[in-house]
């Protein structure tokens, strides 16, 4: 089977600005594919969507955001008796805020396009990708971006000149429940964006070694409600951490350390289960070649 590499995100910035009409929250968000991944295959079939899941205890049906997203692939641009036969193995966590099943069904769209050998006008697969998730959209474009509306209103930031940002992620063995911390918000909506987000909007480059890293209004909900997550987050500042961060709604924490055996000894100090790993920030250009989008049929 042709693969593809699905990689994460983490939130570099997170700001709720208020509710929308439609009921969602409004975002403004600075995204960063980072290089934790999942693999995926993907091979043509007869007539139909298979799903094979590995690593992850996740449904193999339509409830699967990497099964509706190759269905909506064959209805748009497949032919008649076109199917796909997937195979997704999980290494990103899930419930995390790392974006992994919104990451495989855009490496899945974008892996289809390749093995059909079409080129879907892009507005098509970018509404398509909406109509998935929020974040999904994002994990087409890669790289650095800014998101707003749901998230799914994507800027491409360009890739810079500096070194690549080493990033600690700490997962802990829970997962964290999104609707309950955007409920829990109450209303604690900022007015005005950051200073961090108008420098990344005008296209600034950050000259600290942290880069982006700001803030994200959704911490302090989801401290409220899991106060071990917090306590690892208090953790790792005590350790040290140049800069510490929760990804989208958590559970998953990232750190920067500006010595990497400072990095090592926090870690030791975290609570019993909680995995430490370490990860870097891709550019678009990376993220690209290392997905396989760049060969015709896949290219891990």
């Amino acid at each position: 089977m042709p693969g593809f590499r699905s990689f994460a995100k983490v939130n570099l910035h997170l700001e709720v600005v208020g509710r929308r009409p439609d009921g969602y929250h409004e975002l403004r968000t600075l995204f960063q594919t980072i290089d934790l991944a999942d693999e995926i295959e993907i091979e043509r079939a007869v007539s139909g969507v298979e799903l094979e899941v590995v690593g992850a205890d996740l449904p193999t049906g339509r409830s699967n955001l990497a099964w509706r997203a190759a269905e909506g692939f064959i209805e748009r641009w497949g032919g008649p008796g076109d199917g796909v036969r997937l195979r997704v193995v999980k290494r990103i966590p899930t419930g995390g805020g790392l974006g992994g099943g919104s990451a495989n069904a855009a490496t899945i769209l974008l892996g289809m396009c390749a093995i059909w050998r079409v080129r879907p006008p892009w507005a098509e697969l970018w509404s398509m990708a909406r109509a998935l998730g929020a974040d999904v959209p994002f994990f087409l474009v890669g790289g650095t971006a800014l998101g707003f509306g749901r998230g799914d209103e994507i800027v491409p930031l360009p890739d810079g000149p500096a070194p690549p940002l080493e990033l600690w992620l700490a997962l802990p063995p829970f997962g964290s429940p999104t609707p309950e911390i955007f409920a829990a918000l109450a209303g604690e909506f900022r007015r005005a964006p950051s200073p961090l987000l108008v420098e990344a909007e005008i296209g600034s480059r950050p000259a600290r070694r942290q880069g982006w890293i700001g803030e994200n209004d959704l911490e302090a909900p989801a401290f409220r409600l899991r106060p071990d997550l917090e306590a690892i987050y208090t953790s790792l500042v005590e350790a040290g951490a140049a800069a510490v961060r929760m990804s989208g709604s958590g559970s998953t924490l990232f750190a920067f350390f500006d010595e990497p055996a400072a990095a090592q000894a926090a870690g030791a100090r975290l609570p019993s289960g909680t995995i430490w790993l370490r990860t870097r920030a891709l550019g678009r250009a990376e993220w690209r070649r290392a997905s396989g989008f760049d060969a015709p049929e896949g290219g891990t």
